[in-house]
């Protein structure tokens, strides 16, 4: 068997430190910041230090060079040029970690890829921001000169290679308030104490012993997960650039939603190639969930397989197959990231849920309390709806800061108002008001919260313009959120555009097919259906709701208006007693009240089904 062809080059990587941060902050203004330094800086300063830059990946990239001085030239100037950038930046400062270092390569096309690439990224890690690590073997053959720009030293522990130090010497800047001592800052190492010049250059030395390496953990209260590079099966190595647009779609279409952590494209780029134990790269990483999976491709037809794994404990909770015709590759893309992104959601939700129910109780944190309040309150029953509360009191009292709980909270006593579970609206309409007023300057860029705060604002207090900013906001942050858009949709069923109301309602099904919520996407469905004028359609959305959601009961309160007004005056009424049978005492006033939020002439259309149906005023 021929061997693949291989080559000792000079690999530089490259990424922005804090990039997650910049962009939760101002997405728009890191996008197009980055996109002017690709143009301006980056590729300007390779292409005059001879580099080729082969990969480009969100906040990353890997160069190659023909020598190391090349290498670390550029380097230098490119820093340089950062610098300047930022100094005329209004925004916050954008600063890059870059590493350059010997690399025994797999060469395929213009890709280069094996276990060098991911020591080369690994040693990038370890720069401190604005600064350049490179290793002692490049170190060694640059000119005096250069090299004594390179004046610190450490012993360094990369992750993944817990038995092994290695030497790396770094450059911190030479800007205003940059020191050449500044410790680097990259993940699973510690400063040997005392360190001073390295002790391998005598031979008569012996090492003091190192510090345990700092472990790479999952964060305590979030989900994380990393998207491998998916292997391509077509055996076509063009198809490698589709599979990388791919990759590079579902990892910033997942770094959007704000319930989990996404590993970083260039950090998940190592493993190309690489058959690799899931529970490794787990330790590796730091995360929970890994995505992998393949494309193969015939002709003008593309088919996509994914799998999401439990890479502690190797299970597989989710897989699914995707195809299509490539008539535009941006399109298809995008419609697979957006696929993806959306039964990865609940899957990873469903997941974390019975992760935190298995926990003891002395052990369950703020996040987990809110993880098991979640099936409480998408089971639309009144007594599950009261456990979410508490769960959710519980959580506050634990972290009376967490926005999100608050904001869910808020969501929740909204569920107990409008599905008439409580005597005390006015009591219920309070509380909810002192969680939003609580819950909105601090949520910051959090879609789910967002969310909530949109569904309580609209139904306690039939807010809808304040809703529909929250809705916006969350969806200009995740515009793949199938929540927001079941929000959205409501929004503009009750505002009177049923079409508009359709549309979102189909939408973020289609998001989502797998999400414990989509039912209420069918409740949504039927009540557009019922204010366009149809409530022989929006009937059988009801019941495919009440089908889908075994013992909900407020439903039936919708069934019971859509048949009444479809001239079922006998199905109208049987649904009608389903719902009063747990509220003997409800009458059209009541249900007014509660849905003040509704448009007047809509809302009319709706109470004069409840007294078809045979409810008292």
């Amino acid at each position: 068997m021929q061997r693949a062809p291989r080559k000792l080059t000079v690999l530089a990587s490259l990424d922005v430190a804090g990039y997650s941060r910049l962009v939760e902050r101002d997405e728009r203004d890191t996008l197009v910041a980055l996109a002017r330094i690709r143009r301006s800086i980056l590729k300007p300063t390779v292409a005059k230090h001879s580099g080729n830059l082969f990969k480009t990946m969100g906040d990353g990239a890997l160069v190659e060079f023909p020598s190391v001085e090349d290498g670390v030239e550029w380097a230098l100037a490119f820093q340089t040029e950062m610098a300047k950038f930022n100094e005329a930046r209004s925004g916050d400062p954008i600063r890059a970690r870059l590493g350059v270092g010997l690399a025994d390569v797999f060469v395929q096309g213009e890709d280069r890829f094996g276990a060098a690439v991911g020591f080369v990224v690994r040693l990038q890690e370890s720069a401190p921001p604005g600064g350049i690590a490179i290793t002692h073997s490049v170190r060694w053959q640059l000119a005096s000169s250069l090299a004594a720009r390179f004046a610190v030293s450490e012993w360094v522990q990369f992750k993944g290679k817990k038995d092994e130090q290695f030497e790396v010497w770094t450059w911190a800047g030479e800007g205003p308030g940059e020191s050449a001592a500044t410790a680097a800052t990259g993940i699973g190492y510690r400063r040997r104490a005392n360190a001073d010049a390295p002790w391998p250059a005598d031979p008569s030395r012996s090492p003091s012993p190192a510090p345990p390496p700092i472990k790479a953990m999952p964060r305590a209260d979030q989900a994380s997960i990393v998207v491998l590079p998916f292997d391509n099966m077509s055996g076509d190595p063009s198809v490698d650039t589709m599979i990388d647009g791919i990759i590079e779609e579902i990892t910033a279409s997942l770094s959007r939603v704000r319930d989990f952590t996404v590993i970083a494209r260039n950090s998940a780029y190592v493993y190309k190639g690489r058959p690799v134990d899931v529970r490794n790269i787990s330790a590796e990483l730091g995360v929970r969930y890994v995505l992998e999976g393949s494309l193969r491709k015939s002709g003008n037809r593309v088919r996509v397989t994914a799998q999401l794994i439990d890479a502690v404990s190797g299970v597989h909770i989710w897989a699914d197959r995707f195809e299509g015709v490539v008539a535009d590759l941006f399109d298809f893309e995008d419609e697979i990231a957006m696929r993806v992104t959306g039964a990865l959601r609940p899957s990873i939700w469903e997941a974390e849920i019975a992760l935190a129910r298995r926990k003891r109780p002395e052990n369950v944190a703020t996040y987990d309390l809110v993880l098991r309040a979640l099936p409480h309150l998408w089971a639309h029953r009144k007594a599950d709806n009261d456990e979410a509360i508490r769960l959710l009191d519980e959580a506050m009292t634990l972290d009376p800061g967490y926005a999100r709980a608050k904001a869910i909270a808020a969501w929740a006593r909204a569920q107990s108002a409008v599905y008439n579970w409580t005597d005390d609206l006015a009591a219920i309409r309070a509380e909810g008001d002192r969680l939003v007023a609580e819950a909105s300057p601090v949520v910051g860029d959090d879609p789910t919260a967002l969310t909530a705060l949109a569904t309580a604002t609209m139904l306690l207090f039939g807010d809808l313009d304040r809703a529909r900013v929250f809705v916006d906001r969350a969806l200009a942050l995740d515009p793949n959120n199938a929540w927001a858009m079941t929000r959205r949709g409501f929004l503009e069923a009750y505002g009177g555009d049923p079409a508009e109301a359709q549309k979102c309602f189909e939408k973020a099904i289609k998001l989502s097919p797998l999400d414990p919520f989509s039912f209420n996407g069918y409740i949504g469905l039927g009540f557009a259906r019922f204010a366009a004028g149809d409530p022989v359609e929006a009937a059988q959305w009801a019941r495919r709701a009440l089908g889908e959601k075994v013992g909900m009961t407020w439903a039936y309160r919708d069934l019971a208006v859509f048949l009444a007004r479809a001239g079922d005056l006998e199905g109208a009424r049987e649904a009608l007693d389903r719902f009063v049978d747990a509220r003997p005492e409800i009458t059209v006033t009541h249900i007014a009240d509660a849905m003040q939020f509704v448009q007047p002439r809509i809302l009319e259309m709706y109470l004069d089904g409840l007294r078809l149906a045979g409810l008292p005023e």
